[in-house]
């Protein structure tokens, strides 16, 4: 009887150990293809290829990851093979671009992707928004707001920070202000084209910013308008000099704009898997994640590149597209009046 109740037990453990052990020797002799969502050399790019170096000893079985750039659509493009076409069984990462999720939330025919089904993985950095234009024409928003002209301002698409920081100013002045120039494939881009004067005005975080137009702002080229809330309503420590958008506003309406506009902007390159993938996989991926985030030598390189790395978890991402894929009337008609089509 008691060989009987030994051997009963162990044949328990090997159940439910063996899924989980099977996920662990999944990955072994495997290459995770890490998908970037825009083009290379900006932002988004950064923070994958520094995550990919990283990762791999975080994993079971230590994949190798290689990094591939999708840009499209300011993001849709990627956001739709991750849904539509990407593998299912934990290969395939992708960094999701800024706000591609509202397209779903304000009914876009663009949107062909669901991220109710889409598994969050993590976030690496908390990041605010900034809008900026070329200091000789617009030195600050007042010169802004008396010019007889619309200000020219590059982005990618309708989730560009440049679009969403502006949207919600012409929101709060009651007016429109700027002329929104799209298609350009990612923040590298505009950012040349703001450098070389063909837009006159954009948007960015404050790291992309530095790294891309830091010697313009060190040189007094660049008028700082104005900054989203950082998540505890202030100023962010970049920009301690430049207002928030709160600062701004007139209203308790245009507060809640600012409120639904930002309070998942500041989570905006988010990592994810496909849909369909197995949960155990997931779940080791949102593990190799975190602890990547806590990982000595990834804090050191990303001091080194001057990225900052302020995590947060798949799982408060997944409750945070959840929130706003059930978003109330009122602040649905805020983000049809932000992110709906023309």
């Amino acid at each position: 009887m008691r060989l009987f109740m030994a051997m009963t037990a162990l044949l328990l453990a090997a159940m439910i150990s063996g899924p989980l052990h099977g996920a662990d020797d999944f990955y072994k002799g495997k290459k995770i293809r890490l998908i970037v969502s825009s083009s290379p050399g900006g932002g988004n790019d950064t923070y994958s290829r520094l995550i990919a170096r990283h990762i791999p000893r975080h994993i079971p079985g230590n994949p190798s990851v290689i990094v591939q750039n999708m840009p499209g659509a300011g993001g849709i493009m990627a956001a739709d093979y991750l849904y539509r076409k990407a593998k299912r069984d934990g290969t395939v990462l992708e960094q999701i671009n800024w706000g591609v999720w509202f397209h779903q939330v304000v009914g876009s025919k663009r949107a062909r992707f669901d991220f109710n089904k889409i598994n969050a993985v993590g976030v690496a950095a908390i990041e605010s928004a900034i809008l900026f234009t070329r200091k000789a024409e617009f030195p600050d928003w007042k010169s802004v707001l008396a010019s007889k002209k619309l200000i020219t301002s590059g982005n990618s698409g309708r989730q560009s920070l440049g679009y969403t920081m502006g949207k919600v100013m012409e929101v709060i002045e009651g007016r429109k202000i700027f002329d929104y120039v799209f298609g350009y494939p990612g923040a590298r881009q505009y950012s040349l084209a703001f450098r070389q004067g063909e837009v006159q005005s954009s948007g960015n975080t404050p790291g992309s910013f530095a790294d891309q137009l830091g010697d313009m702002w060190d040189e007094g080229k660049v008028a700082m308008l104005a900054q989203a809330p950082t998540p505890d309503g202030g100023r962010t420590k970049e920009f301690p000099d430049t207002p928030t958008l709160l600062e701004y506003a007139k209203t308790d309406a245009h507060r809640e704009v600012i409120k639904v506009a930002f309070d998942l902007t500041h989570y905006g390159r988010p990592y994810a898997l496909p849909p369909g993938v197995p949960k155990d996989r997931v779940q080791i991926m949102r593990d190799a994640f975190d602890a990547t985030m806590k990982d000595p030598k990834f804090l050191a390189e990303a001091k080194r590149i001057k990225r900052v790395i302020i995590p947060s978890t798949g799982a408060k991402l997944q409750q945070l597209w959840k929130n706003v894929l059930n978003a109330s009337p009122e602040n649905l008609a805020i983000f049809k009046e932000i992110f709906g089509e023309s």
